[in-house]
């Protein structure tokens, strides 16, 4: 008689013998239906897209996805744990209803879920960017607790009323399961003879996946230990690129199979990415310092694939982002517009979404053949053991990529405030008093001139795009009080 212990080693060992799509099967993607108040998605966009030319659908989606686990600690090769276990998630499309507008590229963002729900910030920041560049944007609903929420809380108790059948199908077991949920999204979206497909007729040529804040974790994750056997059936990659906004030091753990465990140590070397496609890592004051991003540096000639540039004066949620979140929290969950009500300092201007828009344009370009800037960091120092952003003698921030409020400034740029919620992920402000702007600007031309001609080196520097240096010029004042 074979012993259970035996068994189980036979079985393990049959896993290894089979590639990690061995167990997976075909997904199936169901448009759900829209056109009533009660309809409307969750964190549905704000604005009439039609009237951008744009359209908006949720999927539900259906398939089994493997739980992996790590072969030897430090190596990011994985083998199955536990096979084929089924899903039910949701995905949002948004895309050009006119297919000659469309530019052919896809961003498929990993829904953040720090607030326990899904949120899409790098849509938030950088939609404007998207829709005029003529890009589909693809959400995707990626770990259990946000699945849950959806399923089991939203449109109930305290939250506003909505039609709850909508989400009673979703399932997500295993935190695990993630991986092959993103690539069976990819795969969807590259397969033009899939009729459910809503890109089947708009020649996708381009799929980047894209995350913001503790997203990024999951991309390094994907990208070491994934994204190398995810191919389509003509053997091409099934993505062509990483966005890694605002993240932190360390990636997620394969299985993570609990929270405790969901991250791995600081130091391994897997929490750097590694991938044979361009990856574009963007950070603010917030994450370099707050959140270690600093220890996952990645120099130019030793990953010539990777370029990170860290945005001087930014911060992990700035004054616009905090107003467009803000609708969906109202609309959707009923709460307050802003996850820092009563901010001890100012909210900081500093608008991030620009330089957010100028690294996809950088990544896109560069997956076609243009090359990109050098990384662009800030200045660091080590005092009494410690290591801190080096400072101007006004307070800001040296080195990075420099936004125009940096060279020609109005205050100190903060990378994080205080107050109730998540004030301390917002950046603050602390402008300077009358006496210092004139000493800084003493003609009525000097701020407008400085303001002006540091626009023109972020654009030629390739840091900020002309539509939206028009935006900045726009809102800049013309004089200082």
């Amino acid at each position: 008689m074979i012993s259970m212990r035996f068994k189980t080693q036979i079985f393990v060992l049959s896993l290894l013998c089979f590639p990690l799509s061995a167990f997976a099967e075909t997904p199936s993607f169901e448009r759900l239906p829209t056109g009533q108040p009660s309809q409307i998605p969750f964190i549905a966009w704000h604005e009439d897209l039609n009237k951008k030319g744009y359209a908006e659908y949720e999927y539900l989606v259906r398939g089994k996805a493997n739980v992996y686990e790590y072969v030897r600690a430090g190596d990011p090769s994985v083998q199955v744990k536990i096979p084929a276990v089924p899903y039910v998630t949701r995905v949002l499309v948004r895309y050009p209803t006119d297919r000659s507008k469309f530019n052919g590229t896809v961003y498929v963002e990993v829904l953040n879920a720090t607030a326990g729900w899904d949120g899409d910030p790098t849509w938030q920041a950088a939609a404007d960017y998207l829709m005029r560049s003529g890009a589909a944007w693809v959400g995707v609903s990626t770990k259990p607790v946000t699945v849950d929420f959806l399923r089991d809380r939203w449109g109930r108790d305290k939250y506003p009323a909505r039609d709850t059948s909508r989400y009673s199908a979703l399932a997500m077991p295993h935190f695990g399961q993630v991986w092959d949920m993103m690539t069976d999204v990819g795969k969807w979206l590259r397969s033009p003879g899939d009729r459910s497909n809503p890109l089947r007729q708009h020649s996708v040529k381009r799929l980047f996946m894209v995350g913001f804040s503790q997203s990024v974790a999951y991309q390094v994750t994907y990208a070491n230990s994934f994204h190398g056997q995810a191919r389509m059936p003509d053997g091409r990659r099934v993505y062509d690129g990483y966005y890694l906004g605002a993240g932190g030091s360390r990636a997620k753990d394969v299985t993570a199979a609990t929270p405790q465990t969901e991250s791995l140590g600081e130091g391994d070397p897997r929490n750097l990415i590694r991938v044979d496609v361009p990856v574009v890592r963007l950070q603010t004051q917030t994450e370099v310092i707050g959140f270690g991003s600093y220890r996952v540096r990645q120099d130019d000639q030793e990953f010539p694939l990777v370029r990170t540039y860290e945005v001087a004066g930014g911060s992990h949620v700035d004054a616009h982002l905090d107003e467009v979140g803000g609708i969906a929290l109202a609309r959707d969950l009923g709460l307050p517009p802003s996850f820092c009500p009563k901010p001890d300092a100012a909210y900081n201007p500093v608008r991030t979404g620009f330089y957010q828009s100028a690294a996809l344009e950088i990544l896109d370009r560069w997956s076609q053949g243009t090359p990109p800037p050098a990384s662009r960091l800030y200045v660091l120092q080590v005092e009494d053991g410690k290591t801190t952003m080096k400072r101007d003698a006004l307070g800001n921030v040296i080195g990075g990529v420099r936004p125009p409020e940096l060279d020609a400034p109005r205050g100190v740029y903060l990378e994080s405030n205080s107050g109730p919620g998540f004030c301390r992920l917002y950046g603050g402000f602390k402008p300077f008093g009358t006496e210092k702007l004139k000493e800084l600007y003493p003609s009525p031309d000097s701020f407008v001139n400085a303001f002006d001609a540091a626009i023109t080196r972020a654009i030629k520097d390739r840091f900020l795009l002309p539509e939206d240096a028009l935006t900045l010029r726009g809102s800049r004042p013309d004089k200082l009080e």
